[in-house]
């Protein structure tokens, strides 16, 4: 690896043991360049040989994985902002960049994207100005029909979305800006309507219809299409929920303000005993780990142990230096 600081920007849980992760090194200012450093780790290797990493020429905003398929191996993806699309098969090192018609600013003209997600065998990306899409057999379609509308920046109606996911390719939530949630069905779009007007950042999707959805102003809510959306949020928190993930037998809350659970009862802070305590944007769990993500702070829980993990370009975190705020 190379000796330049690195910050994470997002990240996925692959198996208990791998996360793959977008990361920028601190001294490369990304409104100038266009450049990601993309970032897995593999826990079961001896120490010194479990970290990889790849450059990518996009500013990268969102990670998933893509499960293996009877035509194509496992990959895991990356989203720029700009529509960019990289493919990357771990097995051998492989990859190949797809880009999303009409997506961004500089290489397209409905703007930034901002979610990636593999929802049955079908990737879907969603982002600004009401924009959603599909991939089939390697092309990437535009799924937006009424009453989604594609609308100028300064209109009312404006949205953006901000994280998508589902339980197949014809079960499909997405939510965004202003307390917007809406639900696809393969072939009709529907708004879901909510008591909230908070801003929300994230979804997922959770075994038999349970969807779950965070956002704003300690926003956090569980249902699904048919019997609605109840607020379980606590009145007392108003932090922004920026990612979700459910882990054991509680739903995990990615906060700058630190790691917070829901247990079914209430929303609490995450005392996991690390020092210093956890700092994280972004939690995601496979059936064996929860993984959770700062700018600098990679931490894993097998429900029993929280891990903090190292990345060898950084110094160790919570050392002098080693936290970014």
């Amino acid at each position: 690896m190379s000796c330049t600081e690195v910050y994470f920007i997002s990240g996925c849980a692959v198996e208990s043991d791998i996360v793959y992760l977008a990361t920028q090194l601190e001294d490369v200012d990304s409104s100038e360049y266009v450049h990601t450093r993309m970032s897995a780790y593999v826990g079961r290797l001896e120490p010194g040989r479990q970290w990889f990493y790849h450059d990518v020429n996009a500013n990268v905003v969102s990670v998933c994985e893509k499960k293996q398929t009877s035509t194509e191996p496992r990959q895991l993806v990356a989203l720029s902002k700009e529509g960019a699309v990289e493919l990357w098969t771990s097995k051998d090192g492989s990859s190949f960049v797809e880009k999303i018609p009409d997506a961004g600013v500089r290489l397209g003209t409905l703007g930034y994207l901002r979610s990636i997600r593999e929802i049955g065998d079908t990737l879907f990306a969603c982002g600004f100005n009401s924009q959603v899409y599909a991939r089939h057999g390697g092309v990437w379609t535009s799924v937006v029909s009424a009453p989604l509308k594609f609308h100028h920046a300064a209109s009312n109606e404006y949205v953006v979305f901000n994280a998508i996911d589902g339980f197949s390719e014809d079960d499909v939530y997405v939510v965004g800006s202003n307390g917007t949630l809406y639900h696809w069905d393969g072939g009709v779009w529907r708004q879901v309507p909510l008591t909230t007007d908070e801003n929300l950042e994230c979804v997922r999707c959770y075994g038999a219809d349970d969807v779950w959805v965070g956002g704003a102003n300690g926003t956090l809510l569980n249902g699904n299409l048919n019997r609605g959306f109840r607020d379980v949020s606590d009145v007392t928190d108003n932090e922004t929920f920026w990612s979700l993930a459910k882990f054991e037998d509680k739903i995990y809350l990615g906060s700058t303000k630190g790691l917070f659970a829901y247990d079914g009862r209430r929303i609490g802070p995450v005392a996991t005993g690390l020092k210093p305590e956890v700092e994280t944007y972004t939690v995601d769990a496979t059936p064996g780990a929860l993984w959770s993500i700062g700018a600098k702070d990679l931490v894993r829980f097998d429900g029993k142990v929280w891990t903090r993990i190292n990345h060898p370009d950084n110094p160790t975190f919570g050392s002098c230096g080693g936290e970014h705020g």
